[in-house]
């Protein structure tokens, strides 16, 4: 039967083995194929892919009558926004392509899409009371 003090000696043995073979590099990628990956023209794309644009339209005598519209441009879909406000609770949406928002209240509004790919891109904007 073997007691405490045992497991932990094997237990620190493999990792002493496992901590020396990886320092010395026997347990590494070898460098010709870490670059060659980091070269790699999808690896680049990958995190380039995802991007949208946003216009608001400012709300009217303290009515909540603005709007958001959002057009995502690159990446795959399908897409998962969210809308995180300095007014009101933080909603969530899926799309394919394009986004309006009605009815929204003078404050920050900070957008945050993510795609198929798990990337994912944030942008704030303003609306003001006008």
């Amino acid at each position: 039967m073997m007691n405490m003090y045992s497991i932990k000696k094997r237990l620190y043995i493999a990792l002493g083995i496992f901590s020396f073979f990886t320092l010395c590099g026997f347990l590494s990628v070898p460098i010709n194929a870490r670059t060659e990956f980091f070269k790699s023209n999808s690896i680049k794309r990958a995190y380039n892919e995802l991007d949208f644009t946003i216009k608001g339209q400012n709300p009217i005598s303290n009515l909540n009558n603005g709007s958001i519209q959002l057009k995502i441009s690159e990446g795959v879909a399908p897409f998962k926004i969210l809308i995180y406000s300095t007014t009101t609770a933080v909603k969530e949406y899926q799309v394919k392509e394009e986004l309006t928002i009605n009815n929204l209240a003078a404050g920050e509004y900070m957008i945050v899409v993510s795609g198929g790919n798990n990337q994912y891109r944030s942008k704030t904007i303003t609306l003001r009371q006008e």
